[in-house]
């Protein structure tokens, strides 16, 4: 076989995609058990209930006489800890999404449990927000 054709066999040959879907079942995923971004989370509050009142949001309940929002997260986490994607899971706000995200990837990337897993997997966690919009 020629150097071209084995070329050209590798090109063609598919190659599985080694990141595991999203799951669907949350109960299905681990927990990150003691996760600071838990901890944390409630210092950006304010930030939320801006973006929360500028943007089409739903999904905050009323805790007395104030707003709650809880996030449930997916992580995808390399053995390492080093998350690999993050993905708000019930936010219904493009705006916090986005918020949650980066801050996540900026403040708390290295908050996430180093397992040295040979392959990606998928872990998750919940973020929670309280805001008050009294006068």
């Amino acid at each position: 076989m020629t150097m071209l054709l084995s070329l050209m066999l590798a090109a063609a040959t598919p190659v599985p995609d080694a990141t595991p879907p999203m799951p669907q079942d949350l109960g299905s995923v681990p927990v990150i058990d003691g996760w600071l971004g838990r901890k944390i989370s409630p210092r950006w509050s304010d930030d939320i209930a801006r973006l929360y009142r500028r943007g089409e949001c739903s999904g905050a309940v009323n805790h007395e006489g104030s707003q709650l929002l809880e996030i449930d997260m997916l992580f995808l986490l390399s053995g390492d800890g080093k998350p690999l994607k993050i993905a708000p899971v019930n936010a219904r706000c493009p705006e916090v999404e986005k918020f949650v995200s980066s801050r996540i990837l900026g403040t708390l990337r290295g908050s996430f449990p180093k397992d040295g897993a040979a392959e990606p997997h998928w872990m998750r966690s919940q973020v929670r927000f309280l805001w008050s919009d009294a006068p």
